[in-house]
């Protein structure tokens, strides 16, 4: 549905040079080259400013490829949904960030996926910024998310709120009860999630709001079992979803300890494109709540 002019031209911006995109389209580069053209005549408008080998949009670039995204974002979401008339099979993306992902949707999911055996489901989990660009570019149908996002190019609806604890290691915490000073937070060896991870945005966005003077983390890590196994061992502390670390909590391997500065409470979305109409997608969010 999308014309190899406006594929090239994505193709071009997403892989940074001719050289690169030339490759992944499987195209020489005067051909790559003769699309772009050919989408400048069409819109009698250069699209591109160059930077040495590196081509960089100009505003016309840029206002074209919003456009693009959308229609492509469109072309896939509209293939899934005729998928089923013509008689195949029902195939539906979901992407999670890694909390909601590992720790709350999978026997949502299950129980779903039983119910409805005529559809094929599959799971994307990666972080905020990674699971919003997927959907941006119409490879998810729904999206569940804890971190921020800008509310207007989509729809959404809040899924739940989520506490976030700081957890050490159970022989640093003789005490659960015992609040925590920020001159004690200071001490401790912080082992945090990555940048773009909604887990980060969400703790950097509390110690800014409680004026919290820390020192940086001594680790950052993309994976929940390896933080739980780090502050297990005893090399740090961290701060993480209450629900991502129950069962370690029950085990005794993991405490927590309260802010003396209040709670840190997130709230988490389902995030959808917000001209798409997808029965799917309304059944599975009213399935979600009813087993909320």
């Amino acid at each position: 549905m999308i014309d190899l002019k406006i594929r090239t031209f994505l193709t071009v911006i997403d892989e940074g040079t001719l050289h690169k995109a030339s490759d992944k389209l499987g195209l020489t580069q005067p051909a790559v080259s003769q699309q772009l053209k050919a989408l400048e005549a069409e819109y009698n408008i250069p699209l591109f400013n160059h930077a040495g080998r590196r081509l960089v949009l100009n505003d016309a670039g840029r206002i074209l490829e919003c456009a693009a995204r959308e229609a492509v974002g469109l072309a896939r979401r509209t293939e899934r949904e005729l998928a089923p008339l013509s008689g195949g099979r029902r195939t539906y993306r979901l992407g999670a960030t890694l909390t909601i992902g590992e720790f709350i949707l999978p026997p949502l999911l299950a129980e779903y996926g039983l119910k409805n055996p005529h559809l094929e489901l599959s799971l994307l989990i990666e972080n905020t910024v990674s699971v919003l660009a997927q959907l941006e570019r119409g490879e998810l149908d729904l999206a569940l998310v804890e971190g921020p996002f800008r509310r207007e190019p989509y729809g959404s609806e809040l899924f739940l709120e989520d506490e976030m604890i700081l957890i050490g290691p159970a022989s640093a915490i003789p005490d659960e009860k015992e609040p925590i000073s920020p001159r004690e937070l200071g001490n401790c060896r912080l082992i945090l999630r990555e940048e773009g991870s909604g887990t980060r945005y969400r703790w950097e966005q509390y110690r800014i709001n409680k004026d919290l003077e820390l020192p940086p983390p001594v680790l950052e890590v993309g994976s929940l079992s390896a933080i739980k196994s780090l502050v297990e061992s005893g090399f740090g502390w961290s701060v993480l979803s209450s629900r991502a670390v129950e069962k370690e909590r029950q085990l005794g391997t993991i405490k927590t300890r309260p802010f003396s500065t209040g709670a840190l409470v997130r709230e988490m979305y389902f995030v959808y494109g917000k001209e798409s109409v997808s029965p799917f997608r309304e059944d599975f969010i009213a399935f979600i709540r009813s087993r909320l």
